[in-house]
């Protein structure tokens, strides 16, 4: 069986992931970022799409958090750059299904807001995807204090 290493390998050998050292400053960054995007996607006087929008950036942050930890980031320019983060979940810090499929239909979902003009997010959604990323928050929190603790 494919160690997670191996697997973040052969996502740079496809091209889309490429390697780079972590930094302690953007690591930092990543991590304030999404303190402050669950804080406000919290914040039910916010719209759902608001609110399912800040949780998905929060998802982000901290799955690209977790990526960069590992010393590799998405790869510019290759589609689903954006994607790879959540699919590399299960690789840079566990991440059962449970927590990263939910992620990546809101990444389809906040893609479709995006590229196509659809602005339907419900209540539900919102919820759901805020719920996911604080999963994500605390696993992603924990791997790296006790992985990297020169990081944070």
């Amino acid at each position: 069986m494919a160690s997670s290493s191996d697997n973040l390998g052969n996502l740079e050998r496809t091209g889309l992931l490429r390697a780079e050292a972590p930094a302690k400053q953007e690591m930092q960054g990543y991590l304030a970022h999404a303190t402050v995007y669950l804080k406000d996607a919290g914040n039910r006087q916010n719209s759902a799409l608001t609110r399912f929008g800040l949780a998905y950036s929060a998802a982000f942050s901290l799955a690209l958090a977790a990526l960069r930890a590992h010393g590799f980031r998405p790869a510019k320019g290759t589609p689903g750059h954006r994607a790879i983060v959540f699919q590399a979940l299960p690789h840079t810090v566990g991440a059962d299904p449970a927590v990263w499929r939910p992620l990546q239909e809101a990444h389809d979902k906040r893609n479709k807001s995006e590229y196509e003009g659809l602005v339907d997010v419900s209540e539900r959604e919102a919820a759901d995807v805020l719920a996911s990323a604080a999963r994500l928050d605390a696993l992603v929190r924990v791997k790296i204090a006790t992985t990297w603790p020169d990081l944070v």
